[in-house]
């Protein structure tokens, strides 16, 4: 469980990440720091009273079924899974987001 900011770490593949802590951002971090292979996905929940955001740096984050690009902010309770679909693209899907 992270109860402050958080950066992802190639270890956070496959696996979920908590998140619990007030106006927090979770951020995906660029392709040429930390290379995910493509197809990685990781779930992230939110069990904070506040919303979460999830950043991404240079790369771009997308919400499914639309051309949405950037920050996207998941609510309490929220879940959200990321999934690498490119060098430097991912797809953000979930409830809450």
């Amino acid at each position: 469980m992270q109860s402050a900011n958080y950066v992802l770490v190639l270890a956070d593949r496959g696996k979920s990440v908590v998140m619990n802590g007030t106006s927090l951002t979770l951020t995906i971090p660029a392709n040429a720091s930390v290379a995910f292979p493509v197809g990685t996905a990781i779930v992230v929940i939110n069990v904070n009273s506040s919303a979460l955001s999830i950043a991404i740096t240079s790369d771009t984050l997308t919400l499914v079924n639309s051309t949405t690009t950037g920050t996207r902010t998941v609510a309490q309770n929220g879940m959200a899974t990321l999934v690498k679909v490119g060098t430097t693209s991912w797809i953000i899907a979930g409830l809450g987001v």
